[in-house]
């Protein structure tokens, strides 16, 4: 009889044993099916930098985008770039710096960098004054066409028309800026 018991005992053992390891299996499965989800749920997850002025709907699509965003965009970076004076130029560009492209990330750190030291020892402001802007969405281009005026401590230095191109790309919605700089004299691009 006490020999019974113990068989008894033993496939309640067994049978709890099977239940654990159905249970260990249950768990396993959904984590694996969370994990699936969180997976999906990021890759899904798009960031889409807003320029702070937006004052219209704009729509992104893969690489496109409207162009109210485009131009607001241009703006948000062209007066970030162009219009400075010694006491915020630093933070201006490293403003700046969050939208550019990695691959163009160090030369532009630097070269930017370098010229707030001058504007910091020069004590030289900047405004640029937007007059048109054109946009060139099969180069991925925005023209930016204005006068520039320099000053060097109180002193008006110079008053200068010129155009100034923004090259950008787009990644998962995010506006990246490529490359920006002053228009060679006596170019022409055509739509």
């Amino acid at each position: 009889m006490k020999f019974k018991l113990f068989t008894g005992k033993a496939a309640n053992i067994f049978a709890e044993n099977r239940m654990l390891k159905f249970t260990v299996l249950v768990l396993l499965a959904a984590v694996l099916v969370l994990s699936f989800c969180v997976v999906t749920a990021m890759n899904k997850e798009r960031v889409i930098l807003v320029p702070p002025v937006i004052n219209s709907k704009v729509m992104i699509t893969g690489d496109h985008a409207s162009d109210d965003y485009l131009r607001e965009f241009t703006r948000y970076i062209v007066s970030l770039a162009l219009t400075y004076n010694s006491a915020n130029a630093r933070n201006q560009f490293s403003e700046l710096l969050a939208v550019y492209d990695p691959a163009g990330f160090p030369n532009a750190r630097k070269e930017l960098y370098e010229l707030a030291d001058k504007i910091e020892t020069t004590r030289a402001s900047s405004a640029f004054h937007i007059q048109s802007m054109t946009n060139n969405a099969d180069n991925k281009q925005v023209e930016v066409q204005g006068a520039k005026m320099t000053y060097i401590g109180e002193m008006k230095a110079d008053i200068v028309q010129t155009a100034y191109l923004v090259e950008y790309r787009f990644d998962n919605g995010r506006f990246i800026l490529t490359r920006l700089y002053e228009k060679p004299a006596g170019t022409n691009n055509a739509k």
